[in-house]
C-alpha cells in the first residue's frame, strides 16, 4: 500500500470511528430512556452496548489521529487500541449476560413505544453498512483494533434486531425468553473475540 493510499484509509477509518462514536452515544441515551419507559430490558441492553461501542470508537479516533500525526507510532497505538477494544468487548459480553440472566429470572412485561421501534429500525439501517465499511478498511490497514470495533458495531445491529423482534414476540406471541437467549449467544462471541484481542495485544510489538 502506498503512503498516499494508506493516509486516505487512515483518514477514512478516523471518520468512520467519529460517526460510530457519535451515533452510539446518541442511540445509547435515547434507547436507555425508551427502554426504561417501556420496560424492555433488550432495549436497555442495546443502549448499554451502544454506549460501549461509542467508547471503543473514541479509542479508535485517537488511534488513527495519532497515526496521521506521527506514523512512526502507528504500531504502538494499534496495540494500545487493540487492548482497549478487547477489554470493551469482554465488558460488553459480561453486561449482556447479566442483563439476560436478570431477564430470564424476572420475566419482564414489555410495552413497546412507537419511538422505540423507530430507533431500532433506524439502527438496523445505519449500523450494518457502518460495520461493513469498518471491516473493509480494517482489512486494508491490517488493523485488528478496527476489525474488533466493527464486530462491536455489528453486535449492536444484531441487538437492535433482537430487541425489535423480542418486543414483537413478547407482545404478540408471549415468547419473552427469546431475547435473553439471543443476547447470551452474542455475548459468547464478543467474549471470545475480546479475549483473543487482549492476548494479541499483549504480544511484544
Amino acid at each position: 500500500m502506498s503512503v498516499a493510499s494508506r493516509d486516505a484509509d487512515v483518514r477514512l477509518a478516523r471518520n468512520l470511528s467519529i460517526v460510530s462514536a457519535t451515533w452510539g452515544a446518541a442511540a445509547a441515551v435515547v434507547a436507555l430512556a425508551l427502554g426504561i419507559a417501556s420496560g424492555s430490558l433488550s432495549t436497555v441492553g442495546f443502549a448499554i452496548d451502544s454506549a460501549i461501542d461509542s467508547a471503543a470508537s473514541v479509542a479508535l479516533v485517537w488511534r488513527f489521529h495519532v497515526e496521521r500525526q506521527d506514523p512512526d507510532r502507528a504500531n504502538h497505538v494499534e496495540h494500545v487500541a487493540d487492548r482497549v477494544v478487547g477489554v470493551v468487548l469482554i465488558v460488553s459480553a459480561v453486561v449482556l449476560v447479566i442483563g439476560a440472566v436478570r431477564a430470564l429470572i424476572a420475566e419482564p412485561e414489555i410495552h413497546p413505544l412507537p419511538a422505540q421501534t423507530v430507533l431500532l429500525i433506524a439502527s438496523l439501517v445505519v449500523l450494518p453498512p457502518l460495520a461493513i465499511a469498518k471491516r473493509r478498511v480494517a482489512s486494508r490497514l491490517g488493523s485488528r483494533a478496527l476489525a474488533n470495533d466493527s464486530l462491536l458495531t455489528a453486535a449492536a445491529a444484531v441487538l437492535a434486531l433482537v430487541a425489535l423482534l423480542s418486543n414483537l414476540a413478547a407482545t404478540q406471541l408471549g415468547i419473552w425468553w427469546a431475547d435473553p437467549i439471543g443476547a447470551i449467544a452474542i455475548a459468547l462471541v464478543l467474549a471470545r473475540e475480546g479475549l483473543t484481542a487482549v492476548r494479541e495485544a499483549a504480544r511484544p510489538e
